[in-house]
C-alpha cells in the first residue's frame, strides 16, 4: 500500500485502541466513546474499501450492500450491525449499552479489523506500525529491531536501538542542515564535539527536552566512526524496565517522523 493509505489505517488503528482504553475505564462516557471509536474504525474501513473499488456510499448500512454485491466478504456481519446500531442509539439518543455488550461489541470491532485488512489490503493488523511512515531505511532499521526486541521483553536491546536510531536522526538533519556528516571518532574534526552537540539540540526543535532526558536515563551515546558502525558508549549502567523500552521507542519514533516532515 501506498504510505498514505498505511498512515489511514494507523489513524484506524489508534482509533481502535482508544475504543479498547475507553471500555476500560468503565464510565457510562468511556462506554460511550468505546462505541463511538469502534464503529468509526469500522465504518471508516469499509469506506476506504468502497472508495478503491470507485464506490461512495453516503450511509452505512448503504456501504456494506455496496460492498458485497462488488464481492466483498463482511465478516462478523450480524454482528457490525449490531455496533451500529449501538452507536446511533448512543449518539442520537444517548442510551449507553451495558458492559458486557459494550465489551463484545468492541472486540468483535477489533477482530473485524484483523480480519477485513488482512483480506481487503493485504495488511497484518498486529504488524502495521509508526515505523512503516519512515523513509530513512537508516533510521527505520534499528526502529525495526526496538520494536521487535520490545515485544520479545528484550528491553535491553529496544533501549539501545531506540537511541541509536536518534542518533542517526540527528546525524542526517546534520548533514542535510550543513551538507557535512557528523564529526567522525578518529577523523578530522571539523567543529568540537560540544559545538556539535548544541547544534543537534538547536536543530532536534520540540525534542530537544526528551532527547536530553532519554540521554540522561540511559547514559548511551553512541560516536559515529569514519566508514564504519557507530560505537556505543554507556556512561552509567542500567537495568531497564518495559516503561525504559516503550519510552525510548515511542519518542524516537515520534522524532524520525517529526525529520522527515521538517527537514526533507
Amino acid at each position: 500500500m501506498k504510505k498514505a493509505e498505511i498512515a489511514f489505517l494507523l489513524d484506524l488503528k489508534a482509533l481502535m485502541e482508544h475504543a479498547i482504553l475507553h471500555q476500560q475505564g468503565g464510565t457510562k462516557l468511556d462506554m460511550r466513546l468505546a462505541i463511538n471509536h469502534a464503529h468509526q474504525a469500522v465504518e471508516l474501513t469499509l469506506r476506504k474499501k468502497a472508495e478503491l473499488l470507485g464506490k461512495s456510499p453516503r450511509y452505512f448500512p448503504r456501504i456494506i450492500k455496496v460492498l458485497k454485491k462488488k464481492g466483498v466478504k463482511i465478516p462478523y456481519e450480524r454482528q457490525i450491525d449490531e455496533l451500529n446500531e449501538a452507536r446511533r442509539l448512543t449518539q442520537h439518543y444517548g442510551t449507553t449499552p451495558n458492559d458486557n455488550d459494550a465489551r463484545r461489541l468492541i472486540f468483535v470491532a477489533k477482530d473485524f479489523l484483523i480480519d477485513f485488512w488482512k483480506e481487503a489490503f493485504d495488511v497484518d493488523y498486529g504488524d502495521i506500525s509508526m515505523i512503516d511512515l519512515i523513509s530513512n531505511e537508516e533510521v527505520k532499521e534499528p526502529l525495526a529491531e526496538a520494536e521487535k526486541a520490545n515485544k520479545a521483553r528484550n528491553y535491553e536491546k529496544a533501549v539501545i536501538k531506540s537511541v541509536l536510531s536518534t542518533y542517526k536522526v540527528r546525524w542526517w538533519i546534520r548533514k542535510r542542515f550543513h551538507g557535512r556528516t557528523p564529526f567522525p571518532f578518529g577523523g578530522p574534526l571539523l567543529l568540537s564535539e560540544a559545538l556539535d552537540f548544541i547544534l543537534d539540540t538547536a536543530l532536534s526543535g520540540p525534542f530537544a527536552y526528551k532527547l536530553w532526558k532519554l540521554r540522561e536515563s540511559t547514559g548511551i551515546i553512541f560516536l559515529p566512526i569514519a566508514g564504519g558502525e557507530p560505537v556505543m558508549q554507556q556512561l552509567s549502567k542500567h537495568k531497564f524496565s518495559s516503561k525504559d523500552a516503550t519510552f525510548a521507542l515511542e519518542l524516537a519514533t515520534e522524532y524520525a517522523l517529526w525529520a522527515e516532515q521538517i527537514y526533507s
